[in-house]
């Protein structure tokens, strides 16, 4: 099965490479959902501990749609202004391990805000059905890993969220199933990407 890849890099110093990578992402999500398709995978070659880093990788078995994607007008606009490194559509070494990029929505749960905002919707779907709400609230202290966060805008209803995204290594099979994201889910979407940091 042969693989094709795009980066993109994100050329200007000291930029905030979360915030880049939320705007391409919302790109790919509008790209793949408009298309109905869940082939193409998002790749960080320069994810380390501290960053995802200065670049974005696109993976796909088809090498046309990465083409499509490659000319939106957003990241030819920015690699016009030379704000991007845009690269060719590239194939995918032999030699290339396989990770996963998982979006791990358990994260956001994590989160103060996020359990305050589960809670108002727990008591406004218990008044709808005329109980009393009293919630038990139970605290429960999970170690979740190593993560990243990037902010994305949905251009369907204009709100801002935040996609908490985990890299998994040592993976068994090469699978191509992704989110409208581009990214490996704990559950339904298992897609792993070559690691493409050795290139």
């Amino acid at each position: 099965m042969k693989r094709y890849y795009f980066t993109i890099t994100y050329l200007p110093k000291n930029c905030d490479v979360s915030l880049l990578a939320g705007r391409c992402i919302g790109i790919l999500h509008g790209f793949m959902s408009s298309r109905e398709i869940s082939n193409i995978g998002v790749c960080f070659p320069n994810w380390n501990e501290q960053t995802i880093g200065d670049q974005i990788a696109f993976v796909s078995t088809d090498k046309k749609q990465l083409t499509n994607l490659s000319q939106q007008s957003y990241f030819e606009m920015m690699a016009h202004d030379k704000l991007f490194g845009l690269s060719k559509i590239l194939e995918v070494p032999v030699n290339q391990r396989d990770v996963m990029f998982v979006r791990n929505q358990s994260i956001a749960k994590a989160f103060v805000g996020e359990k305050q905002r589960r809670l108002k919707r727990a008591k406004k779907r218990a008044e709808a059905r005329g109980e009393i709400y009293n919630p038990e609230y139970k605290f429960e202290a999970k170690d979740i890993g190593h993560f990243h966060s990037i902010p994305v805008s949905s251009k369907a209803n204009g709100q801002n969220f935040v996609l908490h995204i985990q890299r998994i290594e040592k993976i068994e099979s090469i699978k191509s199933q992704f989110n409208n994201y581009g990214f490996a889910t704990n559950q339904t979407f298992l897609g792993t990407v070559p690691a493409l940091n050795t290139l």
